[in-house]
């Protein structure tokens, strides 16, 4: 690897890292925004999930969705030194999704009620319409995400994420308080709520047209005068966008379906629509909140910020290079997934009981009669996510890629193959009694299954190159697998010793939850680490990539933990 591929491979990493960062601190934040919520409105919090599940499929779009295709045009363009193109790719970008958002938001507005109402969620209505601006705040936003992400310049999207999150945080729990002190109804507790997620996205985009309309960081230096057409930009982002905004759309679809789906399936198999309500509160606001922290929080920064780096190196026509991004982030998303997959199986009921409480909303009895808490559903459910995890980083992750290559449309295919998949099973797994509610999470694990393995066949027909499963993720799933063991005996033992040395002691408490998982899971952390070493599961190149990981390399490799040489599939 040359000096120059040194440098652009520490700044695609460094690029993941400013996002993964951003991403912990805004995720700690929707934790403080939520867990207080969840304790305001207990079962109730289905009205808010309810619209909150449309804003985290645009949240999604807004940042791996309409950006990812801006900065795909982006990059190419900055790549061959056109500044005046990038400009003009900007320019269209805001107008073109503006348009679109303005329609979208008009659209939820007025037919909020009949959404509700058909997916048996009538009380959010207000909440619905209140959150209906963001589908264009968002559209616009997302112009000035891809913008910066094509110049590899990820502050601007981490900054505005924060602001969101931030705001949401302070105004929406603030709102949200003040209208349960005047005794309002839970709709009208939910829709404050919301107006706080409103107000975020509308400062956060705010930030990013003032950053562009101020800053004076020249990013491109200029090789060309040449440049598209308005009309030949407009014509490429649509056919690069409208297939990126489905398949990131399509990804969180799956919760919005949940919110169509779950209550008017089980109802119709006999559950009362309060309990109906009950399980899908404690699904989408403990199971799911909890499942997407990871993958979201620390592989998803891989897949936005790996994409312009691969259509930069295809611009320049360095193939070698771009196949180096494609197989290292692959093996580094799998690497980083594979343990918070594993561990979390084991790990769900401490994960919930310490973040929410064991004690988290109100009695559920099933149609047995049999008398549970939202715990004693949220945790297996979690589970079963849990399973998920590592596909859908890695479904994230490949549909990155393809897009990168300009295989904009195959992803669509595969997430739509997957989302189809998983409307099937979740209609008819939701209506078979003894399954139940955790129909939703299995259908949702087989749509990320679909959709990676037609990933992977995409990606090696259309690269020519060789991804093996076994050379690429056998020895981590080992290392993980273990350390996953280790999670489940390290947790019974620890469970166990808490009940006797703590007889008053609830051992499903903040307390008890925190200290068992803190031991459990530093100890898997640092197990994986050894595991990988000793096995030689991960490459010297591929600690390189991380910070510091030049002088960590070195000193691995004297110690005999690593070789030196590349784990990277050969071309056919």
């Amino acid at each position: 690897m040359s000096e120059s591929e040194r440098k652009r491979a520490k700044s695609f990493v460094t690029e993941a890292a400013i996002l993964s960062l951003s991403g912990f601190a805004v995720k700690i934040i929707g934790l403080l925004f939520k867990i207080p919520l969840t304790n305001i409105l207990g079962s109730s919090m289905s009205i808010f999930n309810a619209a909150y599940s449309i804003y985290a499929m645009l949240f999604m779009i807004s940042t791996s969705g309409l950006p990812v295709a801006i900065s795909r045009m982006v990059a190419a363009s900055a790549e061959k030194g056109k500044l005046t193109e990038v400009k003009k790719i900007l320019k269209m970008s805001i107008y073109a999704f503006g348009i679109v958002g303005v329609i979208c938001s008009l659209f939820l507005f007025f037919f909020a009620e009949p959404l509700a109402v058909w997916s048996i969620h009538p009380d959010s209505v207000l909440a619905m319409r209140i959150i209906s601006p963001t589908l264009f705040l968002i559209c616009i936003a997302s112009a000035y995400r891809g913008y910066f992400q094509g110049l590899r310049n990820m502050y601007p999207t981490a900054i505005s994420q924060f602001i969101e999150a931030f705001i949401k945080l302070s105004v929406g729990l603030g709102a949200t308080l003040w209208a349960n002190s005047m005794g309002y109804s839970k709709a009208v507790q939910a829709a404050f709520a919301i107006s706080g997620l409103t107000l975020g996205v509308f400062l956060g985009m705010l930030y990013m047209v003032l950053y562009k309309m101020f800053s004076k960081r020249k990013y491109i230096t200029v090789k060309s005068s040449e440049t598209m057409r308005y009309k030949l930009i407009a014509k490429r982002l649509v056919l690069i966008a409208l297939p990126v905004t489905i398949t990131s759309s399509a990804l969180y679809l799956s919760q919005f379906l949940d919110t169509l789906l779950i209550n008017k399936v089980l109802t119709g198999t006999g559950v009362t629509e309060k309990t109906a309500d009950a399980l899908y509160a404690a699904y989408t606001s403990l199971s799911i909140s909890i499942s997407d922290l990871l993958p979201s929080t620390l592989i998803y920064p891989i897949a936005v910020s790996i994409l312009p780096a691969v259509a930069g190196a295809l611009a320049l026509r360095k193939r070698k290079k771009a196949i180096g991004y494609i197989v290292s982030s692959i093996r580094i998303s799998g690497i980083i997934a594979l343990p918070c997959s594993l561990c979390l199986i084991f790990l769900s009921r401490p994960a919930i009981s310490l973040i929410y409480g064991a004690s988290w909303g109100d009695p559920i009895t099933l149609a047995s009669g049999r008398v549970v808490m939202g715990i004693d559903i949220a945790a297996p459910a979690l589970s079963i996510l849990a399973i998920g995890i590592f596909f859908i980083s890695l479904v994230s992750t490949t549909n990155a890629l393809l897009q990168a290559t300009g295989k904009v449309y195959y992803p669509m295919y595969s997430v739509g193959t997957g989302v189809l998949a998983l409307i099937i099973l979740e209609v008819g797994l939701l209506g078979i009694k003894p399954i139940g509610i955790f129909g939703a999470p299995i259908s949702s694990v087989v749509c990320y299954i679909i959709a990676l393995y037609m990933n992977l066949r995409f990606l090696r027909k259309t690269q020519k190159i060789k991804l093996p499963p076994k050379r690429l993720f056998l020895k981590p799933f080992i290392c993980a697998a273990i350390s996953g063991v280790y999670c489940f005996i390290s947790y019974k033992i620890g469970y166990s010793l808490w009940t006797i040395l703590f007889k008053n002691s609830n051992p499903d408490g903040r307390l008890a939850s925190f200290v068992i998982l803190l031991l459990t899971a530093l100890g898997a952390v640092f197990l994986y680490i050894f595991l990988m070493l000793i096995t030689k599961a991960i490459t010297a190149n591929e600690v390189r990539l991380l910070p510091k990981g030049r002088q960590l390399a070195g000193y691995f490799i004297r110690k005999g933990w690593l070789k030196d040489s590349n784990v990277m599939v050969e071309d056919e």
